[in-house]
């Protein structure tokens, strides 16, 4: 799930943070600005935390440091730091100064569910727990990409209040201005409850095989005074909503657009599960939940499943890679067939993961997922429900170590629905496009000559609204972005809206282009691009990702958001399945805000 013209961040689709959080251990008690060391100050509103200068481990305040990995929630990572019999110590070479703190980090995922990551952090002793005065912290690093947090006792699942840093290869002095500290959206959302501060935490997350140094150095709190007043840096402008795009047809007579609209509309994505780990037990994912989607009026289910961490044994036979899949795949697929066909629900079947385990440069690797596609098909073969599909492989980006080319992702499709069409020659493919499914690079192309392929796009505009709040994404610190714009509730500063100096220059670019393209009719726009080559083509269209992320943004506007995109995807005719999950797993309750959206009622 992403935007057509972005980077990827990771993740994907959305929520990959969930719970990939970590803690510190229980310890007793004991900076936006250029690259340079912090000039010194006799400010006594000034909160000196640690210069590291002392070599010990604990801070200026009395706190204590401490660090941590994941190892104790599955994970393999490791953190290395110097220690002595009383902690850890600062060993590293200082900013201009003798000493910092420094460690050496590897991420291995191993079994998580999530991210891999490691931590390190200081207590804050009783009488500096109350930071309601402080309005910045700043600090210098270097090394990888991280998480500056405020720990405080009022948060659930260490979803602290936190704020995302690049990585640096030199010496980079921050501050930052606490008032854009966010949740990441997996815990329950609380106020930033500055008067309940236990400790100060940095985290890095990242893949398996991350690795690197991390050092940190003169770590001060500033008061509120310190951080100025900002020029205007956006501008308030009336909303200016593009013309609509005229499209003569909407009829595509392929009959498989007829199956489409019969089987995969009204979709729903279970997220945050398969792709992410191997199966261990069906939880709330059971025959229940598949009964409570039907309920609810959904009419197809999507399954994200990592196929290759079924793989057991991988070998080359002549001029073919055959693979070994453990029998807990089967059992998974064979369950959800049975569960869907018995609640009336269509089961798509889709290849999607975010660790980046394919090689497109390795014949061995392509190969295998060829293999694996084949087993699938072969398993099936004597399945004759018509509302089956299989999707090759969700978002390439996601999968790959390099993000393949459009020739390259085209030559692996070709080969991988050769080897499905061996055991089924009719069987529905659904097929998306390089850059995250993105519309551009679909109607940049021929379709395939098999005429039983439908084509799929992924849509999450506007991206700034969508993707408020997602860490991941490079928008953690994003709220309040309203749908549709509203000059009412626009500002002059970036900050009020929670942009920083880390945000892509593409980011600020839709912040500043908002006020034309934040409404129903450049939605409406872009899906007609889709639409369109679909219709000159002939070939069956739909989208099976769309959503909005909720941690940032208002309810109210995430509801006009879907309310606009479901009364579009009727208008032009295309099917939907959405990403992020709007039913109550355990209940099977769906908003009633939501539901009307969504025209869920008119369904049941």
């Amino acid at each position: 799930m992403r935007l057509d013209m972005t980077p990827r961040h990771g993740i994907a689709s959305s929520l990959l943070f969930l719970a990939a959080c970590g803690g510190p251990p229980a310890q007793p008690e004991a900076k936006t600005a250029a690259s340079a060391k912090p000039e010194p100050t006799t400010d006594p509103a000034v909160l000196e935390v640690d210069d590291f200068e002392d070599g010990d481990g604990t801070s200026l305040l009395g706190g204590y440091w401490y660090n941590y990995v994941d190892q104790d929630n599955g994970g393999l990572s490791t953190l290395d730091m110097p220690r002595s019999a009383t902690g850890p110590r600062m060993e590293g070479e200082g900013l201009e100064s003798k000493l910092s703190l420094a460690a050496k980090y590897r991420l291995d995922q191993g079994k998580l569910p999530y991210p891999p990551y490691v931590g390190i952090g200081v207590s804050l002793p009783s009488r500096y727990t109350d930071l309601r005065e402080y309005g910045a912290i700043q600090y210098s690093y270097k090394g990888g990409k991280h998480e500056v947090r405020i720990e405080t006792a009022n948060v659930e699942k260490w979803d602290f209040h936190a704020m995302q840093l690049p990585p640096s290869q030199t010496w980079r002095t921050v501050t930052l201005d606490l008032s854009l500290f966010r949740q990441g959206g997996w815990g329950p959302k609380v106020p930033f409850a500055l008067e309940q501060s236990k400790a100060l935490g940095w985290q890095v997350r990242g893949e398996t095989g991350d690795s690197g140094t991390f050092q940190i150095d003169n770590v001060r709190l500033l008061p509120k005074s310190a951080l100025g007043t900002p020029e205007p840096d956006l501008e308030v402008r009336p909303a200016e909503p593009p013309p609509a795009v005229v499209l003569e047809s909407l009829a595509i007579a392929h009959p498989l657009q007829a199956a489409a609209a019969k089987y995969l509309d009204q979709g729903y994505n279970i997220t945050n599960w398969l792709e992410q780990k191997r199966f261990d037990g069906y939880g709330d994912y059971d025959e229940a939940f598949v009964k409570k989607l039907a309920q609810a009026g959904f009419k197809g289910l999507r399954l994200p499943v990592d196929l290759d961490l079924y793989v057991m044994k991988r070998e080359k036979v002549k001029d073919r890679v055959v693979v070994e899949v453990h029998p807990d795949l089967f059992k998974i697929l064979d369950d959800f067939d049975r569960w869907t066909q018995a609640h009336g629900l269509s089961f798509t079947i889709d290849y999607h993961q975010y660790d980046h385990s394919l090689d497109i440069d390795s014949a061995d690797s392509t190969a295998e997922m060829v293999a694996l596609w084949e087993k699938v098909a072969e398993h099936f073969k004597k399945n004759r429900r018509q509302d089956l599909f299989y999707e090759l492989l969700n978002e390439p980006e996601l999968s790959f170590k390099r993000g393949p080319s459009a020739a390259e992702w085209t030559k692996l499709a070709t080969d991988t629905i050769a080897a499905i069409r061996k055991h089924d020659a009719k069987r529905p493919i659904l097929f998306g496009d390089v850059r995250w499914y993105g519309i551009d690079e679909l109607v940049a192309r021929t379709p395939f000559a098999d005429p039983n392929i439908i084509y799929i796009f992924h849509f999450y505009d506007p991206f700034i609204f969508t993707h408020q709040g997602a860490p991941w994404a490079g928008l953690g610190t994003t709220h309040d972005i309203p749908y549709p714009y509203s000059p009412e509730r626009w500002s002059k500063y970036q900050k009020d809206l929670g942009f920083t100096e880390f945000n892509e220059p593409w980011q600020i670019d839709q912040a500043r282009a908002y006020y034309k393209n934040g409404n129903r009719e450049a939605l409406r726009n872009r899906l007609a691009v889709a639409k369109s080559w679909a219709v000159k083509h002939g070939v069956p269209i739909i989208c099976n990702e769309f959503g909005a992320y909720e941690a940032s943004a208002r309810r109210e506007d995430t509801v006009r958001w879907y309310t606009d995109m479901i009364a579009l995807f009727r208008e032009l005719q295309i099917p939907w399945q959405v990403w992020f999950m709007i039913m109550d797993a355990k209940s099977g309750q769906v908003a009633p805000d939501y539901v009307a959206a969504f025209q869920l009622a008119k369904s049941r």
